[in-house]
């Protein structure tokens, strides 16, 4: 709840969300009930959990639509300001993923732990970050554990998000 809380800041009103890999709806739902100001979608790639999450979606009676597919199918046909990851691989990982999907959306904002920085590393390494450029938006201290995560903002030159390299 902690991550989306910060994540839930770095939203401008009216933006079209999508959470990939929303597991059990986290960060997703939570966003959409401390920013009712931005439209949220879910994806999962199980199909198991998206229904999971689509019942608690409806019978929280929320404006959520939720996919069970993977995220690259959803960006192929609609169109999102942000998508925001939390806890579904490494940088590099989503970065394949999101590869061919750009057109479909203006940034990644993902959360990560510390060992971020490796994590660009080898999202560099790979050549997964040619052509984009990735910042380090937010950092914080998670409540009594001491952990700290980091919010990193990926966009491509000229979106109008883009600002700075990390």
């Amino acid at each position: 709840m902690y991550d989306a809380w910060q994540l839930a800041q770095l939203l401008q009103e009216g933006e079209d969300v999508l959470d990939l890999g929303t597991g059990g709806g986290v960060p997703g739902i939570p966003l959409a009930i401390l920013r009712p100001d931005v439209r949220v979608s879910l994806s999962d790639s199980v199909q198991k959990k998206a229904r999971v999450v689509d019942e608690f979606v409806q019978q929280l009676e929320m404006p959520i639509s939720v996919y069970p597919m993977p995220a690259q199918q959803v960006l192929r046909d609609l169109r999102f300001s942000t998508v925001v990851t939390r806890a579904v691989g490494s940088l590099a990982r989503q970065l394949g993923w999101l590869r061919d999907c750009w057109d479909g959306f203006d940034r990644l904002l993902a959360i990560k732990g510390p060992k971020w920085v490796e994590e660009r590393g080898e999202a560099r390494h790979r050549g997964l970050l040619r052509g984009l450029q990735l910042r380090k938006v937010k950092a914080y201290e998670m409540p009594g554990t001491g952990s700290h995560s980091y919010i990193l903002q990926v966009t491509r030159p000229g979106s109008r998000f883009a600002a700075g390299d990390a």
